[in-house]
């Protein structure tokens, strides 16, 4: 009987950490996480890239992210969204299994002048989002 009992207990417990390492792993899922004028496919060239400040308007947009702790087929949904008014919404699912890069476009008729933000969004909670201006 206290054998059993004690292996209970370590069943829950082993459960409840299991339980609370899953959750913090969908909060950070992000590694990496670039705007730019060109798509970042590659790790290693995402890793070096930085995001500039501000871009100019009717140019096109790629927002790529590399992550982690997403396992193949997990859905984000990315939104575009000038001046605060929505102006893109795309769900992509990862091709690969607990860490890769998802690019995700904007097309240069939809920039334009203003503050534009880009947010990722898993479950509907944005999980990484970005500011900038454009001129």
């Amino acid at each position: 009987m206290k054998n059993k009992v004690i292996k209970m207990i370590a069943l829950i417990l082993g459960s409840a950490f299991l339980m609370v390492g899953l959750t913090a792993c969908e909060d950070n899922t992000v590694m990496k996480f670039v705007i730019d004028n060109q798509p970042y496919e590659e790790q290693a060239a995402l890793e070096q890239a930085e995001s500039p400040a501000e871009f100019a308007a009717q140019t096109p947009l790629y927002a790529s992210i590399y992550f982690i702790e997403s396992p193949k087929g997990m859905k984000y949904t990315a939104k575009w969204l000038l001046n605060d008014q929505e102006i893109k919404s795309e769900e992509k699912a990862m091709l690969t299994d607990q860490h890769g890069i998802i690019v995700y476009f904007l097309e240069a008729d939809k920039v334009m002048p203003g503050n534009l933000t880009f947010q990722v969004l898993y479950r509907d909670k944005v999980v990484t989002e970005q500011s900038f201006t454009i001129k």
